[in-house]
């Protein structure tokens, strides 16, 4: 089974797994309005139902403002540490990358991207080689 066959596979069963939570939600809503109609008229009971559920998406958003502030005030400390900045990055990719290569890239652009997304993919799913990448970054940049 080739890749894109997989993709769309995965593609269509996380479309399907959302449409099935979408539905559990719906439900649950329902379960929660039938629940309180036993103790409040229903007009009483659709108001709490909704606002149990405005509620809830009101914390959520609050939670995830709240990660997402939390990972912004991390960000600049971060920068300031010992590692490279991107100037520096920059400025060694420039060294590395030879006029054949750019050359390469100018005119082969789809096989720059596919070769770049397929090490990429080695690299990220082989522990080994991730070990081994990592330690030829540690030794470049120990170097300077």
């Amino acid at each position: 089974m080739g890749w894109r066959s997989r993709v769309q596979i995965n593609t269509v069963a996380l479309a399907v797994a959302t449409l099935l939570g979408i539905f559990a939600l719906g439900f649950a809503g329902f379960a929660v309005y039938l629940a309180l109609l036993i103790y409040y008229p229903p007009d009483i009971a659709a108001i709490i139902a909704a606002g149990g559920y405005v509620l809830t998406a009101i914390l959520v958003m609050l939670v995830a403002k709240f990660a997402v502030y939390r990972t912004k005030q991390a960000s600049p400390s971060f920068q300031t540490s010992n590692k490279p900045d991107v100037d520096d990055l920059e400025n060694v990719l420039q060294a590395v990358i030879t006029p054949a290569l750019s050359k390469f890239v100018h005119q082969h652009p789809g096989k720059s991207v596919l070769a770049t997304l397929l090490a990429g993919l080695v690299v990220g799913y082989n522990e080994d080689t991730r070990n081994k990448a990592k330690d030829v970054f540690k030794r470049f940049f120990e170097e300077k």
